[in-house]
């Protein structure tokens, strides 16, 4: 009689705790590691794993599937690229509590903030609860191909408690405090993972109203860091002013609040951190005051990216012309039509001439002055670390053309389906430094890939395939900027799984968790981002696949090879504060 269910033999093993890799056996019974070395016995299966990588699943901590969950057991580009836990509820909107009469609120909230269509949102979504644990228990009840958690989420939680005073983000009073926290502690207690909050301006609704709690004072987030600190496990998420590269005094202020909700609270803080358009030296500032938190006995986390924050422009999906006056007369043709009529001289005219009504939401994106200065031509494979030589602000200057004209026929090449990439933060300088550095920082937690969200352009759900192979594979040995391929493997994994207190994943060791990645590192890779129109209500997204993954395991069972996935469903929801 077989020992094991399975035995991945011979690969080379990448821990997740950053040890130095070595070749080996892994033996797995019942969804768990059940030993590790060599000789290790029998097996219903031994998978060959001489010339792979051998590492635990991705742990996603910034991911959007908050309602495709509900419809999408694949949750396609992650389980294409390794990932085999992610994270839900983050930049504070979600669908829980929801009040029946406040469902369409809460879909135009996350189609302002995250892009994703209201539409498909609404043909989609299996509403099934009002409260977090209801939430909670439907998403249980649903088959996954790989595990998910969630938070609960500032804008939610003020709307069911507030009503229209929480959606218009009035103050709240000590009875609304009281009942939020409340509900907190008994979706904490239920297995949220966390509570997270947005307080940058660029998060608003579909009707340019910002997220509820974005002016949330200072005792507003300590009374509920407070309940999640009072659960004994999770964090407070914030996304704070000036994430997207505006207002740049605004994140002084609210690092400054930060501190001021870790001292009064002790709990786990973690926010987003990428060098900011406006100011490329404040990510130091913000690093330092992490520094000293960490000196002084508190938790602020910062969440970096695994490369510059893109925004993906092409005719099919994002550009900055989408709000202009005469594109309304267009907006809802079919694509190819849609170019054709982009590509007649009076109508490019007209859109040149045109500016944008807007003064909220990614308007503020498109109307900032550094715009063609850190767009660049996007190329084929997308270069996420361009040459300033490839920027529209210095094509135009060598062509003698407005940026604005050279923009706009960059993207009609390729019958429109060409890309241009826009660093919206984290490129300031032309340079990786920034990036680099903010990875290699030993406070900070890889994340950021937006998975689900800004389905027209982004398309960093695969971000994890890019960090081993643009930081790690692709550099000689002699390069200063080179990561080692255990530490970035222990940021994707052991390091993530830590910060949200998963002490039963992101390590391979005896006892945990088998969920597993076998790579070909030689082959792995990500194609050019493709728009297809496979949400619900025949909606468009962007999805780049994956080469180079051999397996992925979750719990032990294999759900893709190579790209194609085997139709397994062995994920189950993750409930904070509780052994899986």
């Amino acid at each position: 009689m077989a020992t094991f269910d399975r035995i991945i033999a011979g690969g080379t093993i990448v821990d997740g705790k950053g040890h130095a890799a070595y070749t080996g056996d892994i033996a797995i019974k019942d969804g768990r590691i059940a030993a590790m070395g060599r000789d290790l016995g029998s097996a219903k299966e031994t998978v060959n794993a001489d010339g792979l990588i051998v590492t635990p699943g991705w742990v996603d901590i910034h991911t959007h599937y908050d309602a495709q969950v509900t419809w999408d057991a694949e949750l396609l580009q992650s389980s294409w690229h390794g990932v085999t836990s992610a994270i839900l509820g983050n930049c504070g909107v979600g669908f829980a509590p929801a009040r029946p009469d406040r469902r369409s609120w809460l879909i135009n909230l996350m189609e302002g903030v995250e892009d994703i269509p209201g539409v498909s949102l609404e043909a989609g979504m299996d509403w099934g609860w009002e409260s977090f644990p209801e939430y909670i228990d439907a998403l249980d009840r649903k088959p996954h191909t790989f595990d998910i958690g969630t938070q609960l989420t500032h804008g939610a939680l003020r709307c069911y408690v507030m009503g229209e005073r929480g959606a218009a983000d009035e103050p709240a009073s000590e009875a609304d405090l009281a009942e939020m926290a409340r509900l907190i502690r008994e979706g904490m207690a239920a297995g949220a993972l966390g509570f997270s909050t947005s307080r940058t301006p660029v998060h608003v609704d579909v009707d340019g109203v910002p997220v509820p709690g974005t002016h949330a004072p200072a005792g507003e987030l300590i009374a509920l860091a407070r309940a999640v600190k009072d659960s004994g496990h999770g964090l407070m998420e914030l996304v704070l002013t000036g994430a997207a590269g505006e207002d740049v005094p605004g994140l002084d202020r609210d690092m400054g609040i930060m501190r001021e909700v870790a001292e009064a609270t002790r709990c786990r803080l973690m926010y987003l951190q990428a060098q900011n358009n406006g100011d490329a030296r404040q990510w130091r500032r913000q690093l330092a005051i992490c520094e000293q938190a960490a000196r002084d006995g508190l938790e602020i986390v910062p969440q970096v990216a695994g490369r510059p924050v893109p925004i993906m422009f092409c005719m099919a999906g994002e550009h900055p012309w989408r709000f202009m006056p005469s594109y309304a007369e267009i907006a809802d043709l079919p694509p190819a039509e849609r170019v054709r009529r982009m590509a007649d001289p009076a109508m490019r005219a007209r859109l040149l001439a045109e500016e944008d009504p807007n003064d909220a939401g990614f308007s503020l994106l498109y109307k900032n002055p550094t715009l063609w200065d850190t767009t660049y031509v996007a190329g084929d494979p997308i270069r996420y670390l361009p040459d300033r030589a490839d920027s529209v602000a210095e094509i135009a200057k060598r062509e003698n053309r407005s940026p604005w004209e050279v923009a706009y026929d960059l993207l009609l090449e390729n019958e429109g389906n060409a890309f241009l990439l826009y660093t919206v933060a984290g490129y300031a300088d032309g340079n990786p430094l920034a990036v680099h550095e903010m990875l290699r920082h030993p406070l900070s937690v890889l994340g950021l890939s937006d998975a689900g969200a800004h389905c027209r352009f982004v398309c960093d759900g695969g971000v994890h395939t890019y960090v081993l192979t643009a930081w790690y594979r692709d550099r000689d040995e002699n390069d200063p900027l080179r990561l080692p391929l255990e530490y970035l493997v222990r940021k994707l994994t052991g390091d993530n799984a830590n910060v949200y207190g998963l002490t039963d994943r992101g390590v391979l060791e005896p006892g945990r968790r088998a969920d597993i990645n076998l790579i070909d590192l030689g082959q792995l890779g990500t194609s050019v981002p493709e728009m297809v129109y496979d949400l619900p209500a025949q909606q468009p997204r962007l999805l780049a696949r994956a080469t180079g993954y051999a397996g992925t395991y979750v719990r032990g069972e294999l759900i893709q090879a190579n790209g194609e996935l085997t139709g397994a469903r062995p994920g189950r929801v993750i409930r904070g504060g509780r052994r899986h």
